[in-house]
C-alpha cells in the first residue's frame, strides 16, 4: 500500500496578514489625502468618487458614510487646507504689524505666506486650478469662507494708510491685485508649472517683492516750487 505524500505545511509569509481597522478618524483623513491628490492630478471632472473609494480601499458606501454630499467633501478640503497654513496664527501676526503701522513687515508677512501655502500645500493649489478651469464651485466657497475677509482685511488697513498719508491715492481694490499678484504669479509659475524664473530662495523673493511693493504704494514725493518753476 502507497503512502500518500505527505501535506507540505504553509509557510508563514503564505498566510495573509488582515490589514489593521482604521479609525474613523484616521480613514475619514485618508479619504481626504486621497480625494485631494486624485483632485489635484486629474481634476474634478476626472475623478469619480468611486476613484477616491477605490484609492483607499473601501466602498462608495463608506465614503459617503463619511461625507454625505461632495459639498461636505468640498468644505473638508478646505478646512484641512486652512488648518494646514495656520490662517488663524497668520492673520493675527497680520493684525499685529497693522497695529504698529509696520508697512514693509505687513507687506512681507503677506508675501510670505503666500509663498509657504504654495510651497507645502502645491496639490491643494493645482486643485484650485482645475476647479478654477472647469467652472468648479470649489473657488467660490472658498472666497466665502476665507478670501472674502481677507481681501476686507486688506482693503481696511490700505484705506486706513491712505488716510493717514503713507499710501498713495488709488482704488484700494486695484491696490489689493498689486499686492497679491506678484507672489500669486511667482508661485504659480514656480510650484505649478516648474518655472524658477527668479534666482534666489522664497525669503529672498518675499523681500525683494515688499521692498518693489512698498515703493509702488508710497505717495509721489512732492516737487518743490523751485522744480516747477524751472520747468515752466
Amino acid at each position: 500500500m502507497n503512502t500518500p505524500p505527505a501535506i507540505p505545511a504553509l509557510s508563514p509569509l503564505a498566510v495573509p496578514v488582515p490589514r489593521p481597522r482604521l479609525s474613523s478618524v484616521d480613514r475619514r483623513r485618508q479619504l481626504l489625502n486621497h480625494a485631494i491628490a486624485l483632485f489635484s492630478r486629474h481634476g474634478f471632472s476626472g475623478t469619480r468618487t468611486k476613484d477616491i473609494a477605490a484609492a483607499c480601499g473601501v466602498s462608495e458606501a463608506i465614503l459617503f458614510r463619511h461625507f454625505a454630499t461632495k459639498e461636505d467633501l468640498y468644505h473638508a478640503i478646505l478646512d484641512t487646507h486652512e488648518a494646514a497654513a495656520g490662517k488663524e496664527e497668520w492673520l493675527a501676526e497680520m493684525q499685529a504689524r497693522a497695529e504698529r503701522r509696520d508697512d514693509l513687515g505687513f507687506i512681507r508677512c503677506l508675501l510670505a505666506q503666500l509663498l509657504k501655502s504654495f510651497r507645502e500645500d502645491t496639490a491643494f493649489h493645482r486643485l484650485m486650478l482645475y476647479a478654477g478651469l472647469e467652472g468648479h464651485s470649489l473657488p467660490g466657497i472658498f472666497h466665502e469662507r476665507t478670501g472674502s475677509r481677507m481681501i476686507e482685511f486688506l482693503r481696511n488697513y490700505i484705506v486706513l494708510r491712505q488716510r493717514e498719508g503713507a499710501f498713495r491715492k488709488a482704488n484700494p481694490d486695484a491696490l489689493i491685485i498689486l499686492l497679491a499678484s506678484p507672489a500669486m504669479q511667482y508661485a504659480t509659475s514656480k510650484y505649478i508649472f516648474g518655472i524658477k524664473a527668479f534666482r534666489g530662495t522664497d525669503k529672498d523673493a518675499a523681500d525683494e517683492l515688499a521692498n518693489l511693493l512698498l515703493a509702488a504704494l508710497s505717495p509721489a514725493p512732492k516737487r518743490s516750487k523751485k522744480t516747477s518753476k524751472r520747468k515752466a
